[in-house]
Order: structure tokens, then sequence, then C-alpha cells
């Protein structure tokens, strides 16, 4: 699995968005998919992989109220859910 422990200074994106980084999961879930933005006070994020969705929920100020451009906000890895047909 690639290092995700680094990713370059967290920024802010237009519009209220910020970096997060999802942990957990799949180890094959590539590392472009983990490093993302999202916006401000985004407490869930759903990811499509291998015919399914990974969930991941932002574990901590889940308000979004303290969200601050100078940090990364991370989301821990919760369930995997599968694509209906």
């Amino acid at each position: 699995m690639d290092d995700l422990t680094h990713v370059s200074g967290a920024r802010r994106f237009g519009g209220g968005h910020f970096d997060v980084l999802l942990e957990g999961g799949p180890a094959g879930l590539p590392a472009t998919a983990r490093e993302r933005s999202a916006p401000a006070g985004t407490g869930r994020i759903k990811v499509p992989y291998l015919g399914g969705y990974e969930h991941f929920e932002r574990t901590e100020d889940t308000d979004g109220a303290n969200d601050d451009a100078s940090r990364i906000v991370v989301f821990h890895w919760t369930m995997r859910t599968k694509i209906a047909e």
C-alpha cells in the first residue's frame, strides 16, 4: 500500500473545500482516491470501488464548525456496500 502519511500541506480550495485523507478500508484503494478535497462540514464520504462503495466517516469535529485550512481532516473507513443492480 502506498505511504499515505505524507500529504503536501493542507490548503483551502475554492468554495470552502478542505483537504481530507481517507484511512482504512481495502488495501487496493489507490492513494489518488484517498487524498481529496471535500466541502467544509462534510461528515461522510462514499467512494465507488470494485462494484461497490467504501464508506468513510469523519471522527473529529463532526459538526464541521472547526474546519481549518491549515490542517488535513481525517476520515476513517466504516463499511463497504455493494452497488444495486
